[in-house]
């Protein structure tokens, strides 16, 4: 019975810590500066050299 205890309270610290993880990844992933339009073509300028 003390190792169900012991694996339960385990199981609820990984949760724990993986949630804690989870939310500091999100809160430190960049802003994207506008969203992506896949209708049209960013300005690129063209290479003389092509």
């Amino acid at each position: 019975m003390s190792v169900l205890k012991a694996f339960f309270k385990l199981m609820i610290l990984l949760f724990v810590g993986a949630a804690i993880v989870g939310v500091v990844a999100m809160v430190k992933q960049p802003k994207l500066a506008g969203s992506v339009s896949y209708e049209e073509w960013p300005d690129v300028p063209r290479n003389p050299a092509a």
